[in-house]
Order: structure tokens, then C-alpha cells, then sequence
């Protein structure tokens, strides 16, 4: 289901709920002060895969030692083995 901003116009408070595309023009009720809340346009939220090209070094933690490496890329052979 969706998720879709929302704000009080009593008390100012902005919320989110998720809810099914048929209810979504419907007031909410706010969680402070108990008033319907009307509906806020906001900008979509995308979210992207990553690009399997990308080579940027990517920190990651084993066993207490923190460093880089490119996605999928510089796996440990060993585990003594140090960069």
C-alpha cells in the first residue's frame, strides 16, 4: 500500500499514512491533536537500483576491520589477508 503525507491544519503537525489508493483523498486523523488532517502533495519517492557499472568503494565492516572496496568487487581469500 502507499504511504501519503498529511497535515493538521489545527495544530500544524505533518504525518504520513498508508493507506489504499481509494482512501487516500480522505481526511486522516491527526496523531497530536485528534482533528482530520487534509491531504499534502508531496514529490514522489523513487528509489533506484544500483547501477552494476558503479565501481565507487562501498565500507564495510569484518571482525573489527573497517575498509573499502568496489561492489562486488576485492573479496577476502583469507581471513589474515590485509589490505
Amino acid at each position: 500500500m502507499p504511504t501519503y503525507d498529511y497535515a493538521c491544519g489545527q495544530c500544524g503537525a505533518r504525518y504520513e499514512r498508508t493507506r489504499p489508493m481509494a482512501e487516500a483523498g480522505e481526511p486522516a486523523v491527526c496523531p497530536v491533536c485528534g482533528e482530520n488532517g487534509e491531504r499534502v502533495m508531496t514529490m514522489p519517492r523513487l528509489f533506484f537500483k544500483a547501477d552494476p557499472r558503479d565501481v565507487r568503494p562501498v565500507w564495510h565492516n569484518h571482525d573489527g576491520y573497517s575498509h573499502a572496496h568496489a561492489p562486488r568487487r576485492g573479496r577476502h581469500r583469507t581471513p589474515s589477508e590485509e589490505h
